[in-house]
């Protein structure tokens, strides 16, 4: 008999029944409190669905019109295909820049890698918003680019304003997600005597990558190609801003149309839109978990360590490294140097040197504007205390799930894990619904605190990516031998195992709050006047013609995020993606 156990039996009839309540209380408070924030956006729009009218109008009757009129509907059904297309295409795009960006960057000697691999994380950390953008003034028809090589050509080398346009534009956003899980989920993680057996029997290092590294990268890309789908089905800006001026909608510019811009907005049509959007979200995910059943196939780390070998391209060196280079240059680079250009500029065209119509008026207008100042306090206000909140809850509910007996532990896991079904501006159009007809969520309304809520909903999946692999690292040898001396496992928790924590709870904080700080779709079915935020405001801006001004929100925007990155990066050591 263990001393332990000697130990339990000899407080059972005081302190230990006690802490042992207080466990339960923690553990149930928590489920509580994630269950209700994870179902009261859905329960309302799925109940809008099925009403006639409003939810906040009285007198409403249940119905199925609403869904009648989107199965009946010949322009939903178009939208959806054009929505499915879109995905479809922005996935292959990202999938093809990501793994071949892993491979290169991640196993071989290509020259520069490490530089190319910090650009390419670039459209990471900007909205998609500033990135589309940014594409928009030196691609699009009017763009500096375009129009430079028109003068050469005579006639517009491409028309950006398309379904391909837009899937390039998102491909190329999207691209450092499939990088990151390529390169760490299964590029440096692979036994490395694999590659040295097919050296040996005379394949070349492009062969190696090939037929022996790619094939084992599947788990990983499967995984990639299912958030960029969700996150394509789900964008904006990128389909507003480029798609829009063709007349071709998707359903999140469908949704904005039609639950934002109209007058009179159709309140069930909206709410099944959205349930459409879900289905198609929640469709993508689980695909990906039908075919990562086979995942233990695709295992290469056994107990035996090996250090990941880098191969050596030879020849193909430098003629790689410079088609990297050129890709990341058109691709990245110059988007982002067009907007701090635009910022700069009154106008910018390729008639006329930039250095004649340099001026600082667009500072002066957005710095002029008390709502721009107000959206920028707004924005870093609700991303502090969304990261904060968040990191928080995301410690609470892994702890649960990962180091307790909570009979329910599965439950909250689905639970905490259920935004990634329910796209972003659909969880805001929830928080919305919510406040009104739920008297416990009233207080929210016309206050921050009604985004912070959507915030750090929409975003519990995204801490919990940071936090639960940080505690599966820890041995649960160090929490059982505080419970060996009488720490319940609140204590426990709180003395052993957020101490060791730190670390990720940190990179957890400053991950959220990056995100928050670009993040506008879950906040455009709340904004309200006094509550405007950084996001919303750029997304007036382009609606109103104001691209000067939007340009230098968007430099504003890109120099707090990189003073941030920075930051985090000299004085904390933390990295985002590393």
């Amino acid at each position: 008999m263990t001393y332990a156990t000697l130990s339990d039996r000899a407080s059972r009839g005081g302190g230990v029944q006690r802490s042992f309540d207080r466990a339960r209380l923690a553990q149930w408070l928590i489920f509580i409190v994630t269950a209700a924030l994870m179902l009261a956006p859905a329960l309302p729009i799925l109940l809008q669905v099925f009403v006639d009218r409003p939810l906040y109008a009285d007198g409403w009757q249940f119905t199925l019109s609403n869904i009648g009129d989107i199965v009946q509907s010949e322009r939903i059904g178009r939208i959806a295909l054009t929505t499915g297309i879109f995905a479809l295409f922005s996935v292959i795009i990202a999938e093809v820049l990501g793994i071949g960006a892993a491979l290169l960057i991640g196993r071989t000697d290509l020259p520069g890698r490490q530089i190319m691999g910090d650009v390419l994380m670039w459209p990471l950390y900007l909205s998609h918003l500033i990135f589309a953008l940014g594409w928009v003034v030196m691609y699009g028809p009017s763009g500096f680019v375009t129009q430079t090589i028109a003068q050469q050509t005579d006639g517009a080398p491409w028309n950006l304003y398309s379904i391909a346009g837009m899937s390039l534009v998102a491909g190329i956003s999207q691209a450092p997600l499939a990088y990151l899980y390529c390169l760490y989920g299964a590029v440096r993680s692979v036994d490395s005597t694999l590659e040295s057996a097919a050296r040996t029997v005379g394949a070349g290092p492009l062969q190696v990558l090939r037929r022996v590294t790619l094939p084992l990268m599947v788990p990983s890309i499967i995984t990639s190609s299912a958030l960029n789908l969700v996150i394509a089905v789900e964008t904006l800006s990128i389909p507003l801003f480029l798609a829009r001026p063709a007349r071709i909608d998707t359903l999140s510019t469908f949704l904005y149309a039609e639950g934002i811009a109209a007058s009179n907005p159709n309140h069930g049509l909206v709410a099944a839109s959205s349930l459409l959007l879900m289905l198609l979200v929640g469709s993508a995910l689980v695909v990906q978990r039908i075919l990562l059943r086979q995942g233990h196939r695709y295992e290469t780390v056994k107990g035996k360590g090996s250090r990941p070998m880098v191969l050596s391209l030879g020849t193909l060196r430098w003629p790689l490294a410079l088609l990297t280079g050129l890709i990341l240059l058109v691709a990245v680079v110059v988007p982002i140097a067009g907007i701090l250009l635009r910022a700069f500029t009154s106008f910018l065209s390729p008639l006329v040197p930039f250095t004649k119509v340099l001026t600082l008026a667009n500072f002066e207008h957005l710095f002029g504007n008390p709502a721009n100042l107000r959206a920028i306090g707004n924005t870093v206000q609700i991303s502090l205390l969304s990261a904060a909140l968040g990191t928080v809850l995301a410690v609470a509910v892994a702890l649960v799930i990962q180091r307790s007996s909570f009979k329910f532990a599965g439950t909250l896991e689905a639970l905490a894990y259920s935004p990634r079904v329910i796209p972003g501006m659909i969880t805001g159009l929830g928080i919305f619904y919510a406040a009104i007809i739920l008297p416990p969520m009233g207080w929210l309304r016309g206050n921050i605190g009604i985004m912070v809520v959507a915030y750090v909903m929409a975003t519990l999946p995204l801490a919990l990516g940071v936090i639960q692999p940080a505690i599966v690292q820890i041995g649960r040898d160090l929490d059982k031998a505080a419970r060996t001396v009488g720490a319940d496992w609140v204590s426990s928790m709180r003395l052993i195992m957020v101490p060791l924590l730190k670390p990720a709870l940190l990179g957890s904080f400053i991950l959220l709050f990056v995100f928050h700080l670009k993040s506008y779709i879950i906040a455009i079915f709340l904004i309200a006047p006094g509550l405007e935020i950084m996001g919303v405001t750029m997304l007036s801006l382009w609606t109103n013609g104001d691209v000067g001004e939007l340009a230098a929100f968007a430099t504003l925007q890109i120099v707090m995020i990189a003073v941030l990155l920075i930051l985090s990066r000299l004085l904390f050591k933390v990295k985002i993606y590393d």
